[in-house]
């Protein structure tokens, strides 16, 4: 993996302004999948840095419950494989909140298997629907993130990337391939 150039500009108001603001403080970020335990530590970990934070899942009273557990989170319900819900989850956002800088899409459906004779159709079908979801969100959200200041997709994959067994292969397969 290629190196870093870790070098520091001087401090000077001329060098602040050419930086980019990546702090995410006042910043709207969108967590879709957001009631496991992975989207709440995100969400938290967002609303301590000074965020705004919108869950969204499709499950309507784990969405109240995590509003109720993380004060200060906007929840949202909608069945992310659903374009259309996709699409009237994106207006319902903005015009509670305004513009969206980010999107953190948490792809969830693990499925173990036997390798690639194991795996089922079924099994397919459970990690298409991730697909469909991140597809869905991250086009109903590009033209926010191409107009914000410091507009970002984040997609959560897996350690399991770096030495998948057969056990796991499909849920391990899925993850770099993530659109």
């Amino acid at each position: 993996m290629p190196e870093r150039d870790t070098t520091e500009l001087p401090d000077s108001a001329e060098n602040r302004a050419a930086r980019p603001d990546l702090s995410v403080a006042g910043r709207t970020v969108v967590i879709a999948g957001a009631t496991s335990a992975s989207g709440r530590a995100v969400a938290r970990a967002l609303l301590e840095a000074g965020a705004h934070v919108v869950v969204v899942g499709s499950d309507e009273g784990r969405i109240r419950a995590l509003e109720q557990e993380i004060p200060g989170v906007l929840g949202e319900h909608a069945d992310l494989t659903d374009g259309d819900e996709v699409l009237e989850l994106s207006m319902r956002v903005r015009a509670r909140t305004g513009d969206i800088d980010g999107v953190i899409h948490l792809i969830g459906g693990w499925r173990g298997g036997g390798g690639l004779m194991g795996q089922t159709e079924e099994d397919y079908r459970v990690l298409e629907r991730s697909f469909t979801a991140l597809r869905y969100v991250s086009r109903v959200f590009w033209q926010d993130m191409i107009t914000s200041t410091a507009g970002r997709i984040a997609i959560v994959s897996s350690v399991t990337v770096e030495s998948p067994t057969p056990g796991n292969a499909n849920y391990t397969a899925a993850k770099p391939s993530a659109p």
